[in-house]
């Protein structure tokens, strides 16, 4: 997968020890993914995915896997808190206003980021991706990546490429 590089100053370093360990998924709800772009690599925004992935399939890296990114804010997944500390971000380029849908090369290059993902970090299975809603604290709080999302298919997309199934 080609992946282009935009670098964010927003992120620092994951607590000694880490193993990465979740996937969670965003929606940027911005315009287009150039505002996305922009406003991740402004340091006044104080926010950051590890990957922003297009409305047309391409994909961007803004903080290197071994970093901690600044995307699921005050969040739990699984009883333990801070995602932050062992999660990736991915976000996908939709307004996530319940109306625009994903694209499927979109989909697409975001079924191959998080199967890559997986087998690169092992301790990330199936039932660890989970959506930014899920994680957020409190519950209700964050509702992306949105109603349009298909999350069971894509998971199942995920878990046949990555030759996963739990």
């Amino acid at each position: 997968m080609k992946l282009q590089r935009r670098d964010s100053p927003n992120f620092n370093a994951r607590p000694k020890g880490t193993l990465v360990s979740a996937i969670i998924l965003h929606a940027d709800a911005a315009q287009t993914v150039a505002q996305s772009l922009s406003w991740m690599m402004a340091r006044e925004s104080r926010v950051s995915y590890h990957y922003l992935v297009g409305r047309f399939g391409d994909v961007y890296q803004m903080v290197d896997d071994e970093k901690r990114a600044w995307h699921a804010g005050v969040s739990s997944f699984a009883g333990k808190g801070d995602c932050n500390n062992y999660s990736i971000g991915v976000s996908f380029g939709n307004r996530n206003d319940g109306v625009e849908p994903y694209r499927e090369d979109q989909l697409s290059a975001g079924v191959r980021l998080c199967a890559d993902l997986m087998r690169h970090y092992p301790a990330i299975t199936l039932t660890r991706i989970a959506t930014h809603a899920a994680v957020a604290l409190p519950p209700g709080r964050k509702t992306d990546p949105g109603p349009r999302f298909p999350l069971t298919e894509f998971l199942a997309r995920v878990g046949r490429l990555a030759g996963s199934v739990t």
